[in-house]
């Protein structure tokens, strides 16, 4: 089971339920108007949020090797931490 999904794909899918939303016909109900228009502003609110996510690529094993390559006295805790803390990093694109 994938734990991540592709920012690309979410943000398709985003940008189909805003057309889908925005595309329905509601005849002269003001209130269903309202409550599409609501949906719609909702979800481009959510888009513009994830647009200001940044995707960093990291060369896991390239980190690992140079890791494991600088001492190998290392505690199983110790290259767990490290490498937490390398994804934080990306996370935080430094």
């Amino acid at each position: 089971m994938e734990q991540y999904i592709s920012k690309a794909a979410l943000v398709a899918e985003i940008g189909e339920k805003i057309k889908k939303y925005a595309t329905i016909d509601v005849g002269v109900s003001g209130e269903l108007e309202a409550l599409y228009g609501a949906k719609c502003h909702v979800l481009m609110s959510i888009l513009s949020f994830i647009n200001t996510l940044e995707v960093k690529e990291v060369d896991f094993e390239k980190e690992y090797k140079d890791f494991i390559n600088s001492d190998n006295g290392r505690s199983m805790f110790e290259t767990a931490k490290h490498f937490f803390e390398l994804g934080l990093k990306a996370q935080k694109g430094e």
